[in-house]
């Protein structure tokens, strides 16, 4: 990300959308956040994935204890920018007041940008075999990190940095370290001074396959004004006149026009929802929350055939790097690769929900 683009996205306050209003933050709900990422995107997914995901974090660290966010917001409310990885990759020491953390996490997103980071690592005093539930997720400041490895060289999504943390025996007290899996239905610690709903025990998943898929849908809908705008100039001596006028084209136009907007009532219908049941102090159930995943890995799949047919049809022009249909077909790709959007997976579960046999973890 430019150092001007953090100033500008900082000052208009997009990482504050969901942040606690205890502590500055605006405290608007899931469907506002999605939209502003998905229209960020349109611009830039990179930019996009960081405002989404970081915003959506500083949101969590409203669900630690009260200690835990007087701490940080004291220090960084104004300008608060969070990473979150939360697949173990270590073990915690227990010690006396807290945990020690030693390891790397690779694909923090946001390094770069942020001022603390929420990572996970497997709890050292849990019983063995717990799995998952043996996880805690540590808030730890930006200047503990001993180092930052610059490994992030990658297809797409180039401009996230999303680089690898490396800790050296950090120690973290034991109010800012959470089990993040035991507050999908019962309210967290934070809970007992922000009263939002979105601070309640509401399902991360949820949330957080709402905010990967957001910037998916900002790509389609700019591929197609790209692709569009292509068709109106493109001509070359094989054609018989413009693209424009090729039925072929037309028609891949007018799909791609129609599937962009049905993937946006989608994701938009699906978060409003949320925001909605969560505000009235809804249980979310086994199937609302896989029925909610597969929804959103359906509009990744829709958003990800839009981009590839207008690209697949827009020439070899479109291959070079001036062309923005290369990013955005590269950027695609990258989202799509995400395990916990992979539509098969979640298609999966649904399927086991409805014959009766147990879904399968840990996306549930």
């Amino acid at each position: 990300m430019l150092d001007e683009t953090l100033v500008e996205l900082t000052d208009a306050g997009l990482f504050k959308v969901m942040q606690a209003r205890r502590y500055g933050g605006y405290e608007m709900g899931l469907p506002a956040m999605a939209e502003i990422t998905a229209e960020i995107a349109r611009g830039s997914a990179s930019d996009a994935w960081i405002v989404g995901l970081c915003g959506n974090q500083n949101r969590f660290v409203g669900c630690y204890p009260a200690e835990a966010q007087e701490e940080v917001y004291a220090k960084d409310g104004d300008h608060l920018i969070t990473c979150l990885v939360t697949g173990p990759t270590t073990t915690a020491e227990r010690v006396e007041g807290g945990f020690r953390l030693t390891g790397k996490w690779p694909y923090v997103s946001g390094v770069d940008q942020c001022n603390w980071l929420l990572l996970s690592a497997f709890d050292g005093g849990a019983e063995e075999g717990n799995g998952a539930n043996a996880s805690l997720t540590f808030l730890v400041p930006r200047d503990a990190v001993a180092e930052v490895i610059d490994d992030w060289y990658v297809m797409g999504l180039r401009g996230t940095g999303s680089k690898t943390v490396v800790l050296e025996d950090v120690f973290v007290p034991a109010h800012r370290a959470l089990n993040v899996w035991n507050y999908d239905a019962d309210p967290p610690p934070g809970a007992t001074v922000n009263p939002g709903a979105m601070f309640q025990g509401v399902p991360r998943i949820m949330i957080f396959t709402t905010m990967l898929v957001a910037p998916a849908l900002g790509i389609a809908q700019s591929a197609v004004e790209a692709y569009r705008e292509r068709l109106e100039t493109r001509s070359s001596a094989l054609m018989s006149g413009k693209q424009s006028e090729n039925a072929v084209s037309q028609i891949a136009l007018g799909r791609a026009i129609e599937q962009a907007a049905m993937a946006r009532d989608i994701l938009l219908g699906a978060a409003n929802d949320f925001q909605r049941r969560a505000e009235a102090g809804d249980t979310f159930t086994a199937e609302d929350r896989i029925a909610h995943r597969l929804r959103m890995a359906e509009v990744m799949r829709m958003c990800t055939q839009v981009v590839t047919d207008v690209f697949m049809d827009a020439g070899t022009g479109a291959m070079f790097d001036r062309n923005p249909l290369q990013r955005m077909f590269r950027d695609m790709y990258a989202i799509r690769s995400h395990v916990v959007i992979d539509p098969n997976n979640a298609a999966e579960n649904r399927g086991r929900l409805s014959l009766g046999i147990d879904p399968k973890p840990p996306f549930i």
